[in-house]
């Protein structure tokens, strides 16, 4: 038999929810043809779907207002809040204890967090440990890698990119997405058409897969966005990745976060500073490395790279930059000018590059460079 919700399941459905198309209340109404009980949005009626409505927290951290009471007690909440560092090291080193932090791993991770303006006391990142021995000592010292999660990438956004931002993206399993898209088909047909466009974006067909998808503001006109996709493939689960516990998770994550940095300049841009410090300080740690690559694939990821392939950093890249217009757009994705970087060169057009291996490898030391610049918090 058929499953229906009950009246009662609808109500707590727009309770919970809001419209996903507007972000306008839902309610409950009688289908006039049918007599059957649906959920409609209060603003439009043509409206379909919904989202969970976002929690106090969410909405303070993604720009908006909320009662000053409810900030109050938000910030309260906050690291640092208010608390001498000595305090902050010891919630940290409380709030994550399977991440077995030192005092000089807490420190480290703290002023990640502070970098980005993002609180691991709200959720929005996360420490990972690797312990690491030293072969030439024997010494045992740990490299802790952050992770960003949904709430984080989305509070990154909203209050970098505030003339951009609307509000946080749609997001689904691959096969959802499909079946609504393609209404009446059978179950077989949507899951040999799902394994197709799996097998297309990251050469998996069994890998799981969310799609994302929202709104941004353009020139002042509200544009909606293309999908983006995050995926986590079975041979990811051999790896040592956090991402392994959680796949289907993690891929939603994902999602997210490609939806975030295709859309949002300033996020990326940070990001990418980021990115580099983090391989720089765990170049020699394969384990810190894998989770780099599968959770911030930021550089660059070029229409003529094979499915769920990237370059890495350094790597000598002849399939990926066919033109020097290729190897520019990586500088003013880098937010290095096309001046600094012949400076640096001391050439006077990109002709005058060996290769552009030569042109790339500048470019990351500049990159670099900026990360590990001092700056204002």
């Amino acid at each position: 038999m058929e499953y229906r919700p009950t009246d009662e399941d609808l109500r707590n459905i727009a309770e919970e929810h809001v419209c996903a198309e507007c972000g306008g209340e839902l309610e409950v109404r009688r289908d006039p043809e049918t007599g059957q009980p649906e959920i409609r949005c209060t603003r439009d009626q043509a409206h379909r779907g919904y989202v969970t409505k976002p929690t106090a927290i969410q909405t303070y951290r993604r720009g908006e207002s909320v009662p000053a009471h409810i900030e109050d007690t938000i910030r309260k909440a906050m690291l640092p809040g208010g608390h001498k560092i000595g305090t902050a090291l010891a919630i940290i080193k409380m709030r994550f204890p399977a991440a077995a932090l030192d005092e000089a791993s807490a420190a480290l991770f703290i002023n990640d967090c502070l970098r980005l303006d993002l609180d691991p006391l709200l959720g929005e990142i996360v420490p990972a440990t690797f312990k690491v021995k030293d072969k030439a000592t024997n010494t045992e010292h740990k490299v802790v890698q952050p992770l960003i999660t949904e709430d984080g990438w989305l509070s990154m956004a909203a209050r970098g990119c505030r003339d951009r931002w609307i509000g946080a993206p749609t997001a689904c399993r691959l096969e959802d997405r499909l079946r609504k898209e393609n209404e009446g088909k059978a179950a077989e047909e949507i899951d040999k058409l799902a394994r197709a466009v799996k097998k297309d974006i990251c050469g998996d067909e069994l890998a799981h897969v969310w799609v994302a998808w929202g709104k941004v503001k353009v020139d002042g006109e509200v544009v909606e966005t293309p999908p983006t996709y995050g995926w986590f493939r079975q041979s990811e689960k051999a790896k040592n990745t956090p991402g392994a516990e959680l796949p289907g998770n993690q891929a939603r994550v994902r999602a997210i976060n490609r939806w975030v940095r295709e859309n949002f300049p300033d996020a990326k841009k940070r990001m990418m500073e980021m990115t580099a410090v983090w391989l720089e300080r765990g170049k020699d740690v394969a384990a810190v490395r894998q989770v780099i690559d599968a959770e911030y694939r930021i550089i660059m990821e070029p229409k003529d790279t094979p499915p769920g392939e990237i370059a890495e950093p350094g790597q000598s890249m002849p399939a990926v930059f066919r033109t020097w217009g290729d190897v520019a757009q990586l500088a003013h994705d880098c937010g290095i000018s096309q001046d600094d970087l012949f400076r640096r060169a001391r050439v006077k057009k990109w002709a005058d590059f060996p290769g552009f291996d030569e042109a790339v490898k500048i470019i990351q030391e500049l990159s670099n460079e900026r990360a590990h610049k001092p700056r204002m918090l």
